[in-house]
């Protein structure tokens, strides 16, 4: 430890730094109760009268500075204010800022630490109920802390991870949009596929009114009550906190409060309690539903659920049961249980359960039994319904996934920020341990090598521009058959292909709104390939010409050595679209252009630079450039920084 040294916390970081705002005018204000303790970056702010309280900019940390919120770890990063613009916030929060001593992301990291908690406890004072940090106290405090390089290598570590959570997150917002959105359009719009492929009411399909409902109805739907959906339901259980006696099942005890958490709007805090053995059949499965019965507030409702699947128990060591102020629901038909989930939250999203709850001693409770018996509802026809879980399923078990690697990634977050903060563990044992070196954004972000030594390749510089050509050759061989193989798929491959084995031939690669592209080869590859008679190029198809057999041979000369990176890159790429091509070559692009650039390298940055590359990137989701990056982690093709910078072409913005 030889780079860190011991310092006060007020030398180390600026508390509450001066900033211009003036007084009785309009500011964006961040409320307390905003600081949430998994929330990283702060999220939303109302306009208020500035007339006092801590002032703030992007890149500053807030503390809670009273019980019980500096207990809880209610810390947050600023990232949400436009340049130069600063906020205010409650005097019951600390700000720290960043001085020629400190990195801003490490000192985030270093205020959630238990290092930095204790320290901030220790000097409270004031009544018990009410106790507030003495900020003075608290500067005085002596800390042990690493010079700024390592500061900024620990907080890209654990950044990283973060990074990785946020990422993870807007995918699954994404996904759930998508399911709710053809839902919508399907069994509310009533526009689902007819045997035409046509939407169906818009096009004429036959509806009838429905008396009950009120409303017309595609002819042939049903209109039935949420009872006739289920197979049964199970009670709640709460067990015993240890085991004693008979309660010797361990299970974990799903309560209202750890609802949102199943569905990925916070964290689960289940706690695991211990039933009977003849309670096991309160055990959930999968495709069962939780729903809350008792609970709620003034402004939410009672009856929130979650759908359970096979993905979901991954994320538990234990069976699950739900607690006895909630209710299990099993459904007859499991290909209904999407169906069931979002007809059942479109009506909590609209305000009916408002309707259907009783009070007891001051607790809201859901009147289920009432509910179920009594709501009419559309029960549309099972071939539809099959369509939309074949559609609904992978995106939910891609959720599921994500909030199950989340699980991971905080909990070796939350591990690794102690001891990277007390210097117990250093960042360069991290990326061994644990493969972190890729996600680190450093000025000059080296990528791993996880292709093992490449062969060169000895290509004269005379016969580059043939050799460029016996690849193309060897791709138009290998995909000729792939029905998607359109000259933009092709385009992408070859450039992945030289990159991938660091061929430099005549690389000459711009910005073009589809990825990178080699304009020259491009305009003239289909006559090159006639003068050999490799192929002929007619009504978008490829013709083998008498002398394609011959490009084997050239091939094998000079690639022969790279052989098996160009098989695996060859092989993955048959399965791929033309839009996966795209978005992967493209991904890679601006990777390796940071690479080049020793610019920063995080997935934020990377998805950023993707969608400004062109306005045709807008066409993607964010699911599918998640998904690219994925790709090429998976199979350990990042970029290497080869090759040239490519820029826009002249004349082009």
């Amino acid at each position: 430890m030889n780079n860190w040294h011991q310092t006060s916390i007020g030398d180390f970081i600026d508390f509450n730094p001066s900033e211009s705002l003036p007084k009785n005018r309009l500011a964006k204000k961040i409320p307390m109760e905003k600081l949430g303790t998994f929330e990283r970056k702060l999220k939303g702010f109302e306009y208020a009268e500035y007339k006092s309280g801590p002032k703030f900019r992007n890149g500053d940390t807030l503390v809670a500075k009273i019980t019980p919120c500096l207990e809880n770890g209610k810390t947050a990063y600023v990232d949400i204010l436009n340049e130069g613009e600063v906020a205010y916030g409650s005097s019951e929060f600390i700000v720290l800022r960043e001085n020629g001593h400190s990195d801003k992301k490490f000192i985030y990291y270093l205020a959630r630490s238990p290092l930095f908690r204790e320290r901030a406890i220790s000097c409270m004072e004031g009544t018990s109920g009410r106790k507030r940090v003495n900020e003075g106290a608290l500067k005085r405090q002596e800390i042990v802390v690493p010079d700024l390089i390592e500061q900024q290598k620990i907080a890209a570590v654990l950044s990283a991870l973060d990074d990785k959570i946020e990422l993870n997150n807007r995918i699954n917002a994404e996904l759930e949009q998508m399911a709710k959105m053809l839902y919508d359009y399907w069994f509310v719009q009533f526009d689902f596929p007819d045997a035409n492929g046509k939407p169906y009411k818009s096009t004429g399909g036959k509806m009838v009114y429905d008396e009950v409902l009120k409303r017309e109805i595609p002819k042939g739907w049903n209109v039935t009550v949420f009872n006739d959906w289920i197979a049964a339901t199970k009670a709640g259980d709460w067990g015993k906190e240890t085991q004693e006696g008979n309660y010797t099942e361990r299970v974990y005890c799903i309560r209202g409060a750890d609802i949102n958490g199943l569905n990925g709007k916070g964290e689960i805090k289940s706690p695991g309690r211990f039933i009977l053995k003849n309670n096991r059949s309160k055990i959930l499965n999968p495709n069962d539903f939780i729903v809350e019965i008792s609970g709620g507030s003034p402004t939410q409702s009672t009856a929130r659920i979650a759908l359970l699947t096979e993905k979901t128990f991954e994320r538990f060591d234990a069976d699950v049961i739900c607690s006895n102020f909630c209710k299990a629901v099993s459904i007859r038909d499991k290909k209904y249980i999407f169906n069931f989930l979002q007809e059942w939250q479109r009506l909590y999203d609209s305000g009916v359960f408002f309707g259907y709850e009783g009070k007891t001693s001051g607790i809201k409770n859901f009147l289920f039994d009432s509910f179920m018996a009594s709501y009419h509802v559309v029960f549309p026809d099972k071939e539809i319904v099959e369509k939309y879980y074949e559609f609904a399923k992978p995106l939910e078990e891609k959720r599921q996934s994500n909030l199950h690697q989340n699980l991971q990634l905080s909990a070796l977050r939350d591990w690794l920020l102690p001891m990277l903060m007390n210097g117990q563990i250093k960042v360069v044992d991290v990326g061994k341990e644990y493969n972190l070196e890729k996600e680190q954004a450093t000025s000059a972000a080296k990528p791993l090598n996880t292709y093992g030594e490449l062969p060169k390749l000895n290509i004269p510089e005379s016969r580059k521009n043939f050799a460029k050509q016996v690849l193309a050759g060897k791709i138009v061989s290998e995909f000729r058959n792939d029905p998607n193989f359109t000259d933009i798929k092709f385009q992408k491959i070859q450039f992945l292909a030289e990159h991938i084995i660091k061929a430099d031939l005549k690389l000459n690669y711009y910005y073009q709104a589809a990825g990178p592209y080699d304009n020259v080869f491009m305009h003239t590859i289909y006559n090159d390939f006639r003068k050999q008679k490799w192929f002929d190029y007619q009504n978008k198809r490829f013709v083998p010409l008498e002398k394609q057999g011959n490009i084997e041979e050239y091939y094998q000369g000079y690639f022969g050595p790279a052989h098996e990176q160009l098989n695996k890159l060859f092989e993955l790429l048959y399965q791929t679209t033309e839009a996966e091509a795209e978005i992967i070559a493209t991904l890679y692009a601006v990777w390796n252009n940071r690479i080049i650039e020793k610019r920063t390298i995080t997935d934020k940055e990377l998805v950023r630079d993707f969608y400004q590359w062109s306005d045709r990137k807008r066409q993607y989701s964010e699911v599918q450039v998640a998904e690219g990056l994925e790709w090429l982690r998976t199979h350990q093709m990042e970029p290497k920084g080869f090759g040239k910078l490519i820029k826009k072409a002249k004349g082009k913005k």
